[in-house]
């Protein structure tokens, strides 16, 4: 499955690089290759090389044109899988180390975002998770339907949490200066490899060029999963689909006067935020099997906002606004929402299947995978109780299409019947 590659607003907003991608030179030999210019695969190289390790870095486009340079851009902790599907995967110690881990990447990411080097990303403290009819939780931060007004005015929205460690923020310009910092460390960068073959230590780049190096570590996500024989026995590229629409500041103020992030609590729910420009980005669903067309996506937006947004929908319409980017993203998930982090074989690794959660967790164990690598034997223990499981192909993308089609069915009950 492929995703619809359309130009998004990150391409438009992004800074430019002051680094240009290496040349290839057919004798040159690194300690390590990483696979994947994405920020698992960055965090790694960085880590690395500040150990003293030669590192080449492939992308097959250019940094951060997968999903960890298109998603919606949010950033709190924890992974994927909530704390008791963890837990019952891996046991409640590890679970702990585990949740402990997401923590580091949040801190991690939290430091360079707020820093004045990375000011272009625009970081904005605050993601609400928004309640609808059933389970309300029982805790002294939870907002109710009243308090809720002051941050969004919708009426299908019963209650919220606000998390204010979490934050939003323009994930490609992330990359793009987390890149320049990658490169400042020594890592040779080849970007537009096409897709590469491996043949023992040797990389073979898709126009004919080659590098070799002694380790490879695969740190590709959902874009490649089908054309490595070794992901795609273990994960499933998981589509999920965001539209932007064009600016309304008038409009935002009305019903969704807040500068903070707002995602709903269901299994693949929408989340949505206020861009700097005053546009609203709206992100919905996930998908094993369809693709969609730009127009298909953009009436896919128009249906959910206005299942949410009644009244915003109206002014819309009589102001004219539309969707000026729509697009679609994939990501790589395991069956049990975890991603692997560990060996392969002696010379291989693997950094992949974040499930779309991975803007904290993937640099965290991107770094851990160095630190791993440069000798530490036990930095990866956590990640090796995970399981790998064989997702078997088309059956495999077929389950999980059910099992969304099922989990949203629950969600529809538990809001409209409060069961």
């Amino acid at each position: 499955m492929s995703a619809v590659y359309s130009r998004t607003w990150y391409d438009d907003t992004c800074v430019s690089l002051s680094w240009q991608s290496s040349l290839v030179s057919q004798n040159k030999n690194f300690d390590f290759c990483i696979i994947g210019g994405g920020l698992a695969g960055l965090s790694c190289a960085y880590h690395l090389a500040e150990v003293g390790a030669s590192v080449a870095l492939c992308e097959h486009s250019m940094i951060g044109a997968g999903a960890s340079g298109r998603n919606g851009g949010f950033c709190s902790a924890g992974w994927a899988a909530g704390s008791d599907q963890i837990s019952k995967l891996v046991g409640p110690m590890v679970s702990k180390e585990l949740e402990s881990i997401g923590a580091d990447g949040l801190k991690w990411m939290r430091e360079r975002a707020f820093s004045a080097k990375y000011a272009k990303v625009q970081p904005t403290s605050g993601v609400i998770s928004l309640g609808f009819g059933g389970y309300r939780p029982e805790i002294s931060a939870r907002l109710d339907e009243i308090e809720l007004q002051e941050f969004v005015v919708g009426p299908r929205y019963k209650w919220g949490i606000i998390d204010n460690e979490a934050f939003h923020f323009h994930p490609l310009n992330f990359l793009k200066i987390f890149s320049q910092e990658v490169v400042g460390q020594g890592v040779e960068v080849f970007e537009n490899t096409g897709a590469v073959q491996v043949n023992g230590s040797e990389v073979f780049f898709s126009n004919g060029n080659r590098i070799s190096a002694d380790r490879m570590i695969w740190a590709t996500g959902g874009y490649s999963i089908g054309k490595n024989s070794i992901l795609k026995k273990f994960l499933l590229p998981i589509q999920t689909f965001i539209c932007v629409t064009s600016p309304m500041p008038t409009i935002l103020e009305r019903h969704i006067p807040t500068k903070m992030a707002l995602g709903d609590d269901r299994r693949a729910g929408n989340y949505f935020r206020r861009l700097p420009d005053d546009r609203l980005l709206w992100g919905m669903g996930v998908s094993a099997l369809s693709q969609r067309s730009v127009d298909s996506i953009k009436r896919m937006g128009w249906k959910n906002i206005k299942a949410h947004f009644p009244a915003m929908m109206e002014e819309m319409k009589r102001d004219n606004i539309k969707f000026d980017y729509a697009w679609s993203g994939l990501m790589a998930y395991a069956s049990h929402f975890m991603p692997y982090v560990g060996k392969l074989s002696d010379r291989e690794s693997i950094l992949s299947g974040f499930g779309g959660h991975g803007m904290n967790t993937a640099p965290i164990a991107g770094k851990r995978m160095a630190l791993f690598l440069s000798g530490d034997p036990n930095i990866l223990d956590p990640f090796l109780e995970i399981p790998r499981r064989n997702i078997f192909g088309l059956i495999g993308r077929l389950g999980a299409e059910f099992e969304y089609r099922r989990l949203s069915a629950i969600d529809y009950i538990a809001e409209n019947y409060g069961i």
